[in-house]
């Protein structure tokens, strides 16, 4: 199983995430996403994580179901797919993460007149000391010692620059190389056919980005001197600054253009991670529309996180669906599979059955996981109270799946069924799917209709 550093991993979702589609909170914990993710998760490169991380915390249809010929072209030629994993993990190291701060934040950009001035001084100390030189005048060593003393200051003021950029422009130049060498693929480029004229435009940005990898460990003598060298040159010419300063111009004017691409390879490793994962699993399917009648239809439907898991069938025409039973049974957990592969169904144009189909804009909300807070002076019933009335207020927004496991259990019986019985049968209208395990076998009798 992937280390993940979940700031980095999460850093294009928060940058890119659409909050009136994003999963909830309660979702994510009842349904165990970030546990799903860590399961599924067979990309190559550390753009390709975020991206997945991105679309596993969105309740919307992605982008994987419009590509599903290109997930088979990659299960069916096993070659061809590891060649793409190969150059896809030229940007696997977590360094990479941090591509996304090019986009997601500003960039100070200098202005003209500093770039002019940093381009006189840097022909000023070699003017000065071909003066001195011919003129053997102690004015012209003196001017060149304070132009040096500037340029020593300009040179250390820009450090600055570079090392805020340190890890994201060497790898957003890696990440530029590798888009066009999976451009080459005609298939590929199908994804996004802008592709080719977006890789053009970034390409005078290329030689500007390459000064950011300019840089010499210090692991021994002969580096140290190289670095000492390399520091002089620096500091009396400035190509370093005036260098890095163009830079941060140019990638000003090219941000769309970086987070274009940064989609592109991306979504591009998230359908080889799809294409894996899928030859991982005992089976699966592709999901369909539900026929005429019918709410939700499943066959030999399993949990990806239980081992050995035990499928189960599940046919709802007009009604939602009730799960009783003794404790350990499996009412949570059968609720939460169906919930789970509605999401994957959406997101990864995968199930984790033989057959499955529901509504793909259907929504998805529960309340699973309540637990009182003594921080927030909200009892267990107050905490599930609130999760629920967001549920209501939501019944006739768009065709949802609820999920509910043992509700309103913080209060007496005869409250609870009289609760349950008002809250389910609200929930249940508007064309919503209800599932909901519990107890109170006297549900049944009062919710048949």
């Amino acid at each position: 199983m992937k280390a993940y550093n979940l700031p980095l991993t999460s850093s294009y979702h928060a940058y890119a995430c659409n909050k009136r589609t994003e999963l909830p909170d309660s979702v994510c914990e009842d349904l165990d996403i970030d546990a799903l993710f860590s399961a599924i998760d067979f990309t190559s490169s550390s753009i390709g994580q975020q991206y997945l991380y991105h679309i596993l915390h969105q309740d919307q249809l992605s982008e994987v179901g419009k590509h599903e010929a290109l997930i088979s072209k990659m299960s069916e030629r096993k070659e061809w797919r590891t060649k793409l994993s190969k150059t896809l993990a030229q940007t696997g190291s977590p360094d990479a993460c941090y591509i996304t701060s090019l986009f997601s934040r500003s960039i100070t950009v200098p202005s003209r007149y500093k770039l002019l001035a940093l381009n006189i001084c840097r022909f000023i100390p070699f003017a000065l000391a071909g003066l001195a030189f011919i003129t053997h005048h102690v004015a012209f060593v003196c001017l060149l010692v304070a132009a040096f003393i500037t340029n020593m200051l300009l040179h250390y003021q820009n450090k600055k620059n570079i090392y805020q950029y340190y890890y994201s422009i060497p790898q957003a130049l890696r990440m530029i190389m590798q888009a066009e060498e999976i451009a080459k693929n005609p298939l590929f480029t199908a994804i996004d056919t802008d592709i080719h004229q977006m890789l053009a435009d970034l390409e005078t940005l290329k030689p500007r980005l390459r000064f950011f990898k300019l840089s010499v460990r210090m692991d021994n003598d002969l580096a140290i001197l190289l670095y000492c060298i390399a520091e002089i040159f620096n500091i009396f010419f400035l190509p370093e600054a005036y260098s890095v300063h163009k830079a941060l111009a140019a990638l000003g004017t090219k941000k769309s253009l970086i987070e274009k691409t940064f989609r592109f390879v991306g979504l591009i490793d998230t359908l080889c991670s799809i294409s894996l994962l899928r030859e991982q699993l005992p089976y699966y399917c592709l999901p369909t529309p539900p026929e005429e009648g019918e709410k939700l239809r499943t066959r030999a439907i399993y949990h990806p996180l239980v081992s050995n898991a035990i499928s189960n069938d599940l046919l709802l025409q007009e009604k939602s669906f009730l799960a009783t039973g003794s404790n350990m049974s499996g009412k949570t957990c059968f609720i939460r599979t169906i919930g789970i592969n509605l999401f994957t169904a959406k997101v990864l144009n995968t199930c984790f059955a033989r057959h499955f189909a529901m509504a793909p804009e259907t929504r998805i909300l529960s309340s699973i996981h309540n637990a009182d807070s003594l921080q927030e002076g909200k009892s267990y019933f107050l905490q599930e109270a609130v999760q629920i009335k967001k549920m209501i207020d939501q019944i006739s927004q768009a065709p949802s799946l609820f999920l509910l496991d043992e509700p309103f259990k913080g209060t007496n019986t005869q409250e609870r069924i009289a609760i349950c019985r008002a809250v389910l049968s609200a929930l249940a209208e508007n064309n919503n799917t209800v599932l909901v395990s519990t107890h109170d076998i006297e549900l049944t009798k009062h919710l048949k209709d």
